[in-house]
């Protein structure tokens, strides 16, 4: 028996060529790439998403690290860091007319836009003196300030002090981020709870939260309005003239003198005579019996008859 060789038909080689010419580009390109020469270099050719940086490219310096950023990573510079500082100052002022310089100093703070927190106008010792405590905007503190020393005869008390705030304001900024997540993922609980009594819990959890963030709010705004207007404490005198000498020797002085002092030692004897009688009432009846024996005694002794001898 004869044996036949078929061969397939033209149509079998043509599908098959076009299934290589299908997978060829792939093989090519995964057969194409040179491999790796070391382990490092296999490691840096998986990384996804990791870009090289360019030959000119700057690298920032560690010293940056705690420099502040913004949320896409852009380091702020320093210089437009917003520092929060709370100035305050106390200025102490002589002067002849005490209520005329208490209202210039109300107009200075009006005319820098601030206002005043507290007057007060009062009489001593035959003297007017007056306190106020005004607020200035920060940025015109040391303006308002200079005219302040200039409305008086004298400046007395000068000084200025200053509260770096800008840690606590950034901590509780950083609180208050916290806080609102937190509050957003207690209301994505909230709306997904199917049971009466989570939704209680989460409740009661929200109503917490909301507590502390009203608070850190409220600290948040305290600060900042503190570090915008600054305190200024002013205390205003009058002029005091020095006392005159007295002469070295005056007749009428003399005889005022002692005169004063005669009243003083009658004074000190009547006080004296009225204590006795007023604290010594209890005495008199005690004394006042013992005088009436005595005396009812000695009669009895003088009218007794004598005996012969």
């Amino acid at each position: 028996m004869s044996r036949t060789r078929i061969w397939p038909d033209g149509k079998y080689w043509t599908m098959g060529l076009l299934l290589m010419l299908a997978f060829a580009p792939g093989a090519c390109s995964s057969g194409g790439e040179a491999p790796p020469s070391d382990g490092g270099s296999a490691v840096e050719g998986r990384a996804v998403g990791v870009s090289k940086p360019e030959p000119g490219a700057e690298v920032a310096a560690p010293e940056q690290a705690g420099s502040a950023q913004d949320v896409s990573g852009t380091v702020v510079p320093p210089e437009d860091f917003d520092r929060k500082i709370v100035k305050t100052a106390e200025l102490g002022l002589t002067s002849k007319d005490v209520r005329g310089e208490a209202a210039a100093a109300q107009q200075v703070a009006t005319r820098f836009g601030g206002t005043v927190i507290s007057s007060q106008t009062y009489r001593s010792d035959k003297a007017v003196y007056a306190d106020l405590i005004l607020s200035v905007p920060s940025e015109l503190f040391q303006e308002a300030l200079d005219d302040l020393r200039g409305i008086g005869d004298k400046v007395t008390t000068d000084t200025v002090s200053g509260q770096d705030v800008t840690e606590e304001y950034v901590d509780l900024q950083s609180r208050e981020r916290n806080l609102l997540a937190a509050e957003q993922s207690l209301l994505d609980l909230y709306n997904r709870a199917d049971d009466v009594q989570d939704a209680l819990t989460i409740q009661r959890e929200l109503t917490a939260v909301r507590g502390q963030i009203e608070q850190v709010q409220g600290r948040m705004q305290y600060l900042k309005q503190s570090s915008d207007m600054s305190r200024i404490s002013l205390n205003i005198q009058p002029v005091t003239s020095p006392p005159t000498p007295p002469p070295a020797w005056d007749p009428a002085l003399v005889v005022a003198r002692s005169w004063n002092a005669s009243l003083t030692v009658l004074q000190a004897l009547t006080a004296a005579i009225l204590s006795t009688l007023v604290f010594g009432w209890w005495i008199i009846p005690p004394l006042a019996l013992v005088a009436w024996w005595l005396r009812r005694r000695l009669r009895r002794t003088a009218f007794a008859p004598q005996t012969p001898e």
